[in-house]
């Protein structure tokens, strides 16, 4: 299930609403973000993440959807507005590609939470933005997040080695991709 309300700016899976972030969840935000878990798994975080931290990246969510160069939304639970993470769509200048992250709290992995806000964030950048391609990528370490990406539709199209530098080493980083043609 995809339902995107424009008026609101929210999508509707089966069990999340997908939505803008609010400054009010700046703290729930830098207490994930903090995790160990968290921290280890993503591309690029602040360490330590604070709720400034928290606040800045909020507040830049408006002007960069505005823009059509990111669109950030909460994954939250459909019935409780449990904050589970963040899921994101970032486009390469120019182009009608973007970039798939997402992070979750380690509380609720494994139950399928990345993968459903995957799915919904492919659906959205193909059938609301019209882009042709969106890419992904992971720490090679971080099979988990691969099996995401597949779950949601992506294949795997390469490795790169000692790619991004995360904690004073270099890591290798797999990238997965979808065309639009294969979704639709």
């Amino acid at each position: 299930m995809f339902v995107y309300d424009e008026k609101t700016n929210t999508i509707e899976t089966e069990a999340l609403l997908l939505r803008q972030f609010v400054l009010e969840d700046s703290q729930s935000v830098a207490i994930i973000c903090n995790s160990d878990q968290v921290q280890k798994g993503t591309l690029s975080l602040p360490k330590p993440y604070t709720p400034d931290s928290a606040i800045a990246w909020i507040g830049s969510h408006k002007s960069r959807c505005e823009q059509d160069s990111a669109y950030n939304y909460a994954i939250t639970d459909k019935k409780t507005g449990q904050l589970y993470g963040s899921v994101s769509l970032v486009r390469y200048p120019k182009t009608d590609l973007a970039e798939l992250g997402y992070w979750i709290d380690p509380e609720v992995w494994n139950k399928g939470i990345a993968t459903e806000a995957a799915k919904a964030m492919i659906n959205y950048g193909f059938q609301i933005k019209n882009l042709h391609k969106i890419t992904a990528k992971h720490f090679l370490y971080n099979m988990a997040s691969g099996k995401v990406m597949v779950k949601a539709g992506m294949s795997k199209e390469g490795d790169q080695k000692q790619q991004v530098l995360k904690d004073g080493n270099y890591e290798d980083v797999v990238h997965y991709g979808v065309l639009n043609s294969e979704v639709l």
